[in-house]
């Protein structure tokens, strides 16, 4: 089901259909870009070719975007929704930065890493530079209640990357542990950039809250799917060997699931493949085989959806218009994707 799951979206939508979305944001997004540009100045030239670097092999802009498509949901527009759109970007590149030299990750959307590349110590301070300018792009909107949110967004996702890391190779991994996970790495941050439009616009705590809980359940079913992505996915497409979570020690939900129904004998072999300093292709292949027999990306692709049509509710609040129906849209391309 999962591997027809992935050949259908590949038909039905192309790498620019993320693009096609945000077509009514296209201008918003030439200014966000401007914004992004005038931060990657420092007074250390080093410090400038590496955050050019690696915003240039930067990622889809789903933040921003949700930041833009939300921020004009509850009518906000200006330079602090520019601001606020750009500066949910650098707060997620720094967390990806320091992600990569946690997970000694040797590739970021398929480009050396820039841990890979510069090392681990300039990593971690470039990706610290990312945290400082957002931070001040924020501070830039004179909102405290910005500013609040943001700052208990980067704490829980400081505490989603710490409690990963202490559930590595663990077994004993529940599936509410991993949602906690993906809800404090991933979830949370995109809620904040919805939930930002709807602060930017001033209306009213039910319109904000709707807007958080459609970025909470989008970022989590974000999340799960790359976890079966990481699973089937090209290298040559997705920028990543599949299979990485198991190199890295880390239990996702398909795993998760199997881990639920398989016997002793399958436990071990997944157990001794976790724990092996290098993964062998015959090793994954009976890794993936045991996932599939006990329909664990199955499981996951259902829980996915069940997300995305949480999301969907949370914008009913909202009467129809071209910002609530791209919103909606970005749900499909979020299950859909095939890159």
């Amino acid at each position: 089901m999962s591997k027809t799951w992935i050949s259908n979206a590949s038909k039905k939508f192309t790498p620019k259909n993320l693009e096609e979305i945000s077509l009514p944001i296209k201008e918003d997004l030439i200014k966000v870009e401007e914004v992004i540009q005038s931060h990657l100045k420092s007074t250390v030239g080093f410090v400038t070719s590496i955050s050019e670097y690696v915003i240039r092999n930067g990622g889809k802009r789903i933040r921003p975007v949700l930041c833009l498509f939300s921020s004009r949901l509850a009518g906000a527009s200006g330079q602090k929704v520019f601001d606020s759109a750009a500066a949910m970007e650098f707060f997620h590149t720094a967390t990806l930065m320091h992600d990569d030299v946690v997970d000694n990750a040797k590739l970021r959307r398929g480009k050396p890493s820039a841990n890979a590349t510069w090392g681990n110590h300039v990593a971690v301070l470039v990706g610290d530079f990312f945290y400082c300018q957002a931070s001040s792009l924020l501070v830039g909107t004179d909102n405290l209640r910005i500013i609040k949110r943001i700052t208990e967004a980067m704490l829980a996702t400081t505490e989603g990357e710490i409690l990963e890391i202490s559930k590595s190779n663990d077994l004993s991994t529940t599936e509410e542990d991993y949602l906690k996970i993906i809800h404090d790495k991933t979830a949370v941050l995109m809620s904040a950039s919805c939930e930002i439009g709807g602060i930017l616009g001033n209306v009213s705590e039910a319109y904000i809250q709707a807007l958080a809980e459609y970025g909470r359940c989008l970022g989590i079913a974000f999340q799960l799917a790359d976890d079966i992505l990481d699973y089937i996915s090209e290298n040559e497409k997705f920028g990543k060997v599949t299979g990485t979570d198991l190199k890295e020690g880390k239990l996702t939900l398909p795993l998760i699931v199997a881990l639920r129904h398989c016997n002793d004998s399958e436990k071990r072999i997944i157990k001794d493949t976790l724990i092996a300093e290098t993964v062998e292709q015959e090793s994954l292949k009976r890794i993936i085989s045991i996932i599939n027999q006990y329909e664990g990306l199955d499981y996951t692709v259902k829980l996915a959806k069940t997300y995305l049509n949480r999301a969907k509710e949370s914008l009913q609040i909202f009467k129809p218009t071209l910002e609530r129906e791209a919103l909606l849209r970005l749900t499909d391309f979020v299950i859909e994707r095939n890159q």
